[in-house]
């Protein structure tokens, strides 16, 4: 049997240091029959006690058996000194794939909570290759004087439906960099297997977030729901500046509500 998992963690102790700001946590997955076997690792969070890793982790076992992982919380140093150990937390894989609709929590030692999404999967070596440009995000950090600017970046997330529940679970699977100070940025290149990006089913409803990034808090601007089909139809044909076919980021994620930017798609593409 072939699971995805992705991790979340809340409330983590700050153990940067004083005058040294936040820590950068990222997450190491090992099995916990073999400590020394690293099945996956995330990419660092920077400044946040309330990381949200967008990278899965894919393990394969036999359907017949329970699987425990121990999921260990570094604090990313960058090589300035040795990356320090935030705490762990042991991981039932069973009891996360038996409640898909919600993240399943389980305490760290350390103190915080590490919440754990599990779905069975299916290998594919499909990615969607992409660009994106904004146009005319709307400007929450002007300041008092006017002269700041936001500093914008993209989230993309796969969204799980539980209409029997009524619930749904929207987990992030792509983060973009960040673009200080700019109301129009482009962003680099991007590519995701389509077994992170939409459990290789290319309807499965997509949220696309517009945040401004800040080193204590990050702002959600817009949100617009698509899917993999809807970003291959929005490819520009009019160059970077064209509005006429671009998805409307909207406030709260409501196509009732305001419009506070656009979304270009420059390139979009499934590749094998």
């Amino acid at each position: 049997m072939r699971v995805q998992i992705q991790l979340r963690a809340v409330k983590l102790k700050n153990i940067a240091g004083a005058f040294k700001g936040v820590s950068d946590p990222y997450a190491i997955v090992k099995l916990a029959s073999k400590e020394d076997e690293v099945i996956g690792r995330t990419q660092s969070v920077k400044n946040s006690l309330d990381p949200e890793w967008v990278e899965p982790v894919f393990l394969d076992f036999p359907e017949d058996k329970s699987i425990h992982v121990i999921v260990e919380i570094w604090d990313d140093n960058k090589g300035k000194e040795e990356d320090a150990l935030m705490g762990k937390a042991l991981v039932n894989v069973k009891t996360a794939l038996d409640e898909p609709e919600i993240a399943t929590e389980f305490e760290i030692n350390t103190g915080g909570i590490l919440k754990v999404h599990a779905v069975p999967s299916e290998e594919t070596n499909s990615m969607m290759i992409f660009q994106f440009r904004c146009l005319d995000v709307k400007n929450i950090e002007s300041g008092i004087l006017g002269f700041g600017k936001t500093d914008p970046y993209l989230e993309i997330a796969k969204i799980y439906s539980y209409p029997e529940v009524g619930s749904r679970h929207v987990q992030a699977v792509y983060r973009s960099e960040v673009i200080s100070n700019h109301l129009n940025p482009y962003f680099k290149q991007g590519a995701v297997n389509l077994e992170a990006l939409c459990d290789g089913n290319q309807k499965m409803s997509l949220q696309i977030s517009l945040w401004d990034y800040g080193s204590r808090k990050r702002t959600l601007i817009g949100i617009l729901e698509t899917d993999l089909g809807g970003i291959l139809e929005s490819i520009t044909k009019g160059g970077n500046g064209d509005k006429s076919g671009a998805l409307e980021f909207c406030a709260g994620g409501h196509r009732k509500m305001r419009v506070v930017g656009h979304l270009v798609v420059l390139e979009a593409k499934v590749a094998d």
